[in-house]
């Protein structure tokens, strides 16, 4: 027998041909017995309007970043897990190139985040030649994250936004050993040419903000960023993947 149609944690509302067991919320995972278990016998707590409101707040960011559709089909689920499984091997590969060799610059996914990190320095031009130096990372970074807000709020597949964490994830890491290189400039750009005697965007972008001479910890720094964004990106996706293979169709 379900307890609780809509949960009275999260305010997921149980779907009627929902596969979650029953005595569990689909939503944010509450089991129900517990809960009521634990308010049997309390007075109801006063909630003042400021904590009703970051509740719900907090309660569609559930329904939003953790949605799952009534029904998953089970080709879907295994095509996608078979994606998930390459990601964090790849991932985890990419994770552990060095920086100071800008390894990833030799990686397959480098060559195609090269265009789009050159038309960021074209689209952010007119406002001013800092943003123009700094637009190329920029857009490589927050591209993705673009196509994942528009996978959450559209077609509601935070499965698919959490790709677009992984790729953003490693557009930082691709990031970082350019960052590096501002110090000391070792590597051949697309000019041919060295940050010695052409252009690089982080010697003028780090001089301009006074970290020039900290470039090195600047780019090990922006690494661990973007492996940390690669984690969340894996527990986020592996979590909808897991909540979607409860619901997958049998």
């Amino acid at each position: 027998m379900v307890l609780y149609l809509i949960c009275p944690k999260c305010g997921y509302e149980r779907k009627q041909h929902e596969k979650a067991p029953e005595e569990i919320c689909p939503g944010c995972g509450l089991i129900f017995a517990k809960f009521k278990a634990g308010t049997l016998g309390r007075p109801a707590p006063v909630v003042e309007a400021g904590d009703a409101e970051e509740s719900s707040l907090a309660a569609r960011a559930n329904v939003v970043l953790f949605h799952v559709p009534d029904e998953v089909d089970q080709a879907s689920i295994i095509a996608r897990a078979v994606l998930f499984a390459g990601l964090v091997i790849y991932g985890v590969r990419l994770a552990a190139m060095d920086i100071p060799s800008w390894e990833m610059a030799s990686s397959l996914i480098h060559l195609p985040m090269v265009p789009i990190h050159e038309f960021g320095h074209v689209l952010f031009r007119p406002f001013g030649e800092f943003l123009m130096l700094l637009g190329g990372s920029l857009f490589q970074v927050t591209l993705p994250l673009i196509f994942g807000g528009i996978f959450l709020a559209k077609n509601r597949d935070p499965f698919a936004a959490s790709v677009m964490l992984w790729w953003s994830a490693v557009a930082v890491m691709d990031v970082a050993p350019y960052m590096y290189d501002a110090a000391h400039p070792q590597h051949v750009l697309l000019t041919g040419r060295t940050g010695e005697t052409g252009a690089h965007d982080f010697i003028d972008v780090l001089y301009d903000v006074g970290l020039l001479q900290q470039a090195r910890a600047v780019g090990y720094a922006a690494h661990a960023f973007g492996v940390a964004m690669l984690v969340i990106a894996f527990a986020w996706g592996g979590y909808v993947l897991y909540r979607q293979y409860l619901n997958r169709g049998l």
